[in-house]
Order: C-alpha cells, then structure tokens, then sequence
C-alpha cells in the first residue's frame, strides 16, 4: 500500500487547476504557521523555495486554515478565478489537517520514547548510585575498588547529565510560549561541525540561503547533535551530508548510499543523535532513520522553513 503524504494533497489540487491555466505556468506554496510560502507544487515562479509572505507573482491567490496559509500564484489570471481559490481553500484545509495529525502521532511516539529513555537510563544510575553507597557504607569494596570509585561515580554522573541536558533541549522546543527565530541552516551546521570535528563537507544549495524556525534551543542544538552523531558514531563515519528543498521546508540528509530499512527513532537504537530528531518534531518538522548495508545508518531531518535571504 502506497503512503499518501499530506503534500500530495497538493498534487491534486494541481490537477484539479490546470485546465483553469492552460498552458500559464502556476505553483502552490504552503506555510504551517504561516510564517513563509513554501513550494510544494510545480513554479519557478517566485524564484526561492521559501519566500516571505506573500510571495511575489503576476497572479496571487491567498487561503487560509487556523495560522496555516496556502498560495497559488501563476503567470496570468486563471479561467476561473473563483473556481481556482476554492480549489486552494479544500486543499490547505485538507493538507492541515492530514499534516498536523501526522505531526501529532509523531510528537506522541517521539515524546514517548524521550521519556523511556529518561526514566530507563535515570533508573540505572540511580539504582548504580545506591547500590555503591550502601557498599561503602557497608565496608564492602576493597581497597583498589575503593580507588576506582570516583572515577565510576563520575562517568555515571556526565551521562546522566548529558541524558538531561539533551531531554532539556527538546522540551524547549517544545514550549508554546517560546517563539523561534529564524536561524541559517548551513552556517549553523558547519560550526558545529567543526566544534565536533567531524569533517563532513555540506554541500549549499544553489541561489538560496535557506533559513530555518526551531522554537527553544533551536537549530543549533540538532545541528550539534548531529554533528557530535557524525564525529563519534562509526554506523556514520564517512557519511556525506546533503541538503535539499522538501514540500515541508528544509531536508538534512546524513548517512552512506544504498539501499535501507526503516529504523525507529528511538534513543535505544540511534543513542544520542535521537534528540536531534525529538528538536525537529517538536518544531513541526520530522525525523526518519534508515539501517543500510554493512552496518551503516542514514538519517534525515526535516525542519520548518523561514523565508530565505
């Protein structure tokens, strides 16, 4: 069974418009929150893949569901102008609903597993923790474990903290008070990449700057995340970063070539770079993970668009 995508919606509104233009070239555009008029369907007209609203055109047509907005802009007014608004209205109201509830099933599932891995990892090191104590306490250690201890105890403690900091980070995104400002998606990347020393070359995409909108701790956080995934996980190492246009705003790609099967992401089978994805889902954006030939690993992360520059 083939999977419908919300932005297929899309496709058939396209369908539905081209005896209204003819041979006059149209595009959709769409923005969750409104906030920048991304191509989801057919154009070049207004030249970047996420404009500032509204979007530039010889013929604009403007709908809207909640804070989400659709356009249809085109070369030349339609056949029917009216027919071709109502058209746009069914299909932002259609593609708004089917998005938010994929978005809503996967903040579930991802929410879920954040806190698993919270209380699992937080179970370990507090049962680890008390079961060193009442050793101590009960003159059980001899004296070279005793030596080890601080060591152990403080190994225990960073990844503890670590675990904390990241689940921080995403419940800030996650935050409805938080507004999120629009951050570069390329220049942020390749800091960190270079803070991580990872190595990895991305590649710009051409004649746009793309931007992004992370509420919270932002696009900065999954793009360490993600950075520190490539210098450190071997299912990575060597992997080729890409970045690319998607119905949805911005595609980031990482992983090696070939072909792969689904991954859940999950903490317990990504480690770390999981809470990259939680940041992207609870921004409105997604996150897939695929296992590929000789033990590799692919991953990709999909976030909201702000208007280029």
């Amino acid at each position: 069974m083939l999977c419908y995508h919300p932005w297929m919606v899309f496709d058939d509104a396209a369908a539905a418009l081209a005896p209204l233009f003819g041979a006059t070239p149209f595009e959709l555009r769409y923005g969750l929150d409104g906030r920048a008029a991304v191509r989801i369907h057919g154009g070049p007209l207004a030249p970047r893949h996420a404009e500032a609203v509204p979007p530039a055109a010889p013929w604009i047509a403007d709908a809207h569901c909640g804070d989400s907005a659709g356009w249809l802009l085109a070369a030349a007014r339609p056949a029917d102008p009216e027919r071709a608004w109502a058209v746009l209205e069914r299909a932002v109201e259609r593609h708004s609903a089917l998005r938010l509830q994929r978005l809503a099933a996967q903040r579930a599932a991802l929410g879920a597993d954040l806190l698993e891995r919270l209380t699992h990892r937080l179970r370990t090191d507090v049962s680890t923790l008390q079961a060193v104590a009442e050793g101590a306490a009960a003159d059980l250690f001899a004296p070279d474990e005793l030596a080890e201890l601080p060591a152990e105890i403080a190994a225990v403690g960073s990844a503890a903290q670590r675990e904390l900091s990241a689940a921080r980070e995403v419940m800030t995104a996650l935050a409805p008070d938080v507004p999120a400002g629009p951050e570069p998606l390329l220049e942020t990347l390749r800091a960190e990449l270079e803070a991580a020393g990872a190595g990895a070359a991305v590649a710009g995409v051409d004649g746009e700057r793309p931007y992004v909108l992370v509420p919270g701790a932002g696009w900065s956080a999954a793009a360490r995340l993600l950075a520190e995934a490539l210098a450190h996980d071997e299912r990575l190492a060597g992997a080729a970063l890409e970045v690319a246009a998607h119905p949805d705003g911005w595609r980031v790609r990482a992983g090696r070539a070939g072909g792969g099967e689904p991954q859940a992401w999950t903490g317990r089978g990504l480690g770390a770079v999981a809470a990259a994805g939680h940041i992207a889902a609870a921004a409105g954006g997604a996150a897939h993970a695929e296992c590929v030939e000789d033990g590799g690993l692919r991953i990709e992360l999909t976030l909201p668009a702000a208007p280029s520059r």
